[in-house]
């Protein structure tokens, strides 16, 4: 996906804004910074990525949701945020109690706009946020055990 002309483009931001696009699911900025200290660190006959600090990922991310280009998410069993590229829509996810694994929801289980309507009818909804609790498969076979 090509890097959005609204927003001032840097190296790190580029970094960013790729490694968001090339995921198949959202990431923390940890993760993010891990995945552009690998680029770093490609074998020589590949492009190399400099690398990009923690500090450097977070003032990215801040930069592209504030121009609503990726969606933060906020999970209840974890500290850190997870960011997706705002295209891809809003996710909900199963998380796994043990391993922390994330897996997101077919669908969207307030896809019916009624469900989200109030007893008290003077309550305007605006968003919501939804997170299931389980054990993964792995994890449940460990269990088993």
């Amino acid at each position: 996906m090509e890097f959005p002309s609204s927003i001032r483009k840097t190296k790190s931001r580029e970094i960013v804004w790729k490694i968001l696009h090339d995921s198949d699911a959202p990431l923390t900025a940890r993760e993010i910074a891990q995945r552009a200290a690998e680029l770093a660190s490609a074998p020589s006959e590949e492009k190399k990525e400099k690398a990009v600090w923690l500090s450097s990922v977070y003032r990215a991310l801040d930069a592209f949701e504030k121009e609503h280009l990726v969606t933060k998410s906020f999970l209840a069993d974890n500290a850190e945020s997870i960011y997706a590229p705002a295209s891809t829509g809003h996710h909900h996810y199963a998380i796994c109690i043990n391993c922390k694994k994330r897996t997101e929801l077919e669908a969207c289980p307030f896809a019916d706009e009624h469900a989200l309507h109030t007893k008290d009818s003077d309550f305007m909804v605006v968003g919501h946020k939804v997170e299931v609790f389980g054990y993964c498969k792995d994890c449940r076979g460990k269990m088993e055990r």
